[in-house]
């Protein structure tokens, strides 16, 4: 028989799906009440206490989110991807937009260009010194502690790499097949069941394993694992599976911004500081530490460690 955090756990995660499935459109109370089969006096302040954002703070979050990978994708007009993003008003986008990523969609657009040909990114943690931040290394972020450390510009992402060896992890989450900006929904829905469930954690943060490259693999196919790192002994849920990330040496690229300049991270990482490093990478996936949180960061102050694996 189920548990009531194991029933509560399934109802939040089918009221995350929903939301994903359909974010363009707006938060039916009465629908998302009966998805999550709860009270419609109820589900929303548990949805609350659960997630840390309201219902309607996740869809306007997923929507953003959604359209800044589309203005990097394509030269679709901003107003179709707005629309096709799910808002209504070019100008009420626009505000939005800027208010949350820091710059206008456009200037995001055009700046973003630029991040591959002038990274502002060096070994060792430099280009925060250069920002005026102290140094960050991967060694400060690898048991999950945040640095206190922003950016000069929003739209930007700043970087740092360092070799050290990693611990493995054991990871309990769920499997995704699919373009990798849409992991969010799976993420959210292992975050929703550990925290209802109380899951034991081996580390403060959450990890994302990526098997596939979208450059060469059509994104329907690429596959990703997201999970949360917890101790051996932890018996995960019937529902979720497990995954044994291995350790050894890694090269630990922090990047410092939105998820939708993740990409132009990697490609610096491959074709810039692979190609002085006296490493060569081994086989095996690479990986991705999500160090906060995009329910309570700005975008600009978002932290991902990218974690390859390198020969020892």
């Amino acid at each position: 028989m189920k548990s009531t955090q194991q029933r509560h756990a399934e109802r939040i995660e089918r009221v995350i799906e929903h939301i994903h499935g359909h974010s363009t459109e707006d938060i039916d109370s009465a629908t998302i009440a009966e998805v999550a089969q709860l009270s419609a006096y109820h589900w929303h302040r548990i949805y609350v206490a659960v997630t840390g954002e309201s219902a309607v703070a996740t869809l306007r979050r997923i929507r953003l989110q959604r359209s800044a990978t589309a203005l990097l994708r394509d030269d679709r007009p901003i107003a179709e991807i707005a629309s096709n993003c799910g808002f209504d008003n070019l100008q009420a986008f626009t505000r939005l937009f800027s208010r949350t990523y820091g710059v206008p969609p456009g200037k995001f657009r055009r700046d973003s260009k630029q991040a591959v040909s002038q990274p502002r990114s060096v070994v060792g943690g430099t280009a925060a010194s250069a920002l005026g931040k102290p140094p960050v290394s991967a060694g400060d972020v690898s048991s999950g502690a945040v640095p206190n450390r922003s950016v000069g510009n929003a739209q930007s992402s700043a970087r740092s790499v360092e070799t050290a060896v990693r611990q493995p992890l054991r990871l309990v989450g769920l499997w995704h097949q699919g373009d990798y900006h849409e992991i969010g929904c799976v993420f959210e829905k292992i975050m929703a069941a550990a925290e209802i469930e109380s899951w034991p954690r081996s580390e403060a943060f959450t990890v994302g394993v990526y098997f596939d490259d979208p450059d060469i693999v059509a994104l329907s196919r690429c596959r990703s694992f997201a999970g949360i790192p917890v101790p051996e002994a932890f018996e995960a849920p019937s529902r979720y599976e497990t995954l044994q990330v291995p350790g050894g040496l890694h090269a630990s690229c922090l990047h410092t911004g939105p998820y939708a300049l993740l990409t132009d991270s990697y490609r610096w990482l491959y074709r810039e500081w692979l190609r002085g490093a006296a490493e060569e990478t081994r086989d095996s996936p690479c990986y991705e530490v999500y160090l906060n949180t995009p329910h309570s960061t700005p975008p600009a102050e978002l932290q991902t460690l990218i974690c390859m694996p390198l020969e020892g």
